[in-house]
C-alpha cells in the first residue's frame, strides 16, 4: 500500500518534465519509422517497456491495484458509453478481412488487445501528470494554468501522433474517410480525455483499461483482422 500511496501522491521533478516532453515529441516518429523498416514488433515492445519503466521507475507504480476496490466514478461509465457508441459507429465502417486467420485473430484479441490496453493509458497519463502535478502546491495560478495547458497538449499531441504515424499504417479496422470515420475518431478522442478523469476520481487503473480493451478487442470480431502479418515486416498498402 506504501508503493501504492506514493504513486498516487506522486511529485514529479524536473526530470519528468523532459522525459514527458521527449517521449510526446519524439516517440511517435520513431515509431512510425521503424515501422516502415523493420515492421510493428520493434516499436511496441520500446512503446510497453518504456510506458512500464517509466510508470514504475519515475512513479513508483503501475496504477493498477486490487485489494479493496473503490466503486467506479460516474466518469468510468459515461466513458463505457462513448465507447459503446464508438463500436457501434466503427462497425458501419469496418474493413473486413477477406479469409481472416482465426489462429492471429485469437492471439491479437488475447495478447494484444490486453497488453495495449492495459499500458497505453500508463504513459500518456505520466505525460500529463507530469506537467498538471508539478509543484502544484506551490506554483501560482497562472503557473499553474500554463503547466495544466502544457501537459494537456503533450497529452494530446502523443496520442494523435502515435495513432497517425504509427497505429493508423496498420491497425485497418475502420474506413477512415466519410462522417462516419470523424464520429469515431471524436468518440476516440473523448474518451482519451475522459482516461484523465476517470484517474483522477478513481486513482484505479483498471477503470481506465476496461473501456480501452472493448475498444481494442470487440473489432476484431467483426474484422477478422490480425496484427501478426505486420510484426515483423510492413503490413500490406
Amino acid at each position: 500500500m506504501g508503493i501504492y500511496r506514493g504513486f498516487v501522491n506522486w511529485k514529479p521533478k524536473p526530470a519528468d518534465l523532459v522525459i514527458s516532453s521527449v517521449m510526446a515529441l519524439c516517440f511517435p516518429v520513431l515509431a512510425g519509422f521503424l515501422y516502415t523498416e523493420t515492421g510493428a514488433l520493434l516499436p511496441i515492445i520500446l512503446y510497453y517497456f518504456a510506458a512500464w519503466s517509466i510508470s514504475i521507475f519515475r512513479r513508483g507504480g503501475s496504477g493498477y491495484h486490487f485489494k479493496n476496490l473503490s466503486a467506479p466514478p460516474v466518469w468510468f461509465y459515461i466513458n463505457l458509453a462513448v465507447i459503446a457508441a464508438t463500436l457501434v459507429v466503427s462497425f458501419f465502417i469496418r474493413v473486413e478481412t477477406e479469409n481472416p486467420y482465426l489462429i492471429g485473430v485469437l492471439c491479437t484479441g488475447v495478447i494484444w488487445a490486453v497488453a495495449n490496453a492495459s499500458t497505453e493509458q500508463l504513459l500518456w497519463l505520466y505525460i500529463f501528470d507530469a506537467w498538471d502535478l508539478y509543484k502544484k502546491d506551490t506554483l501560482s495560478r497562472t503557473c499553474r494554468v500554463f503547466m495544466r495547458t502544457t501537459g494537456l497538449v503533450l497529452f494530446s499531441l502523443f496520442i494523435g501522433t502515435i495513432h497517425a504515424l504509427f497505429w493508423a499504417k496498420f491497425l485497418h479496422t475502420v474506413n477512415a474517410t466519410g462522417i462516419l470515420a470523424i464520429l469515431f475518431i471524436l468518440g476516440t478522442t473523448v474518451s482519451g480525455y475522459l482516461h484523465i478523469l476517470v484517474w483522477r476520481k478513481s486513482s484505479q487503473m483498471l477503470y481506465t483499461f476496461i473501456p480501452h480493451f472493448m475498444l481494442n478487442l470487440f473489432p476484431l470480431v467483426w474484422t477478422g483482422y490480425s496484427i501478426l502479418p505486420y510484426l515483423l515486416k510492413a503490413g500490406p498498402g
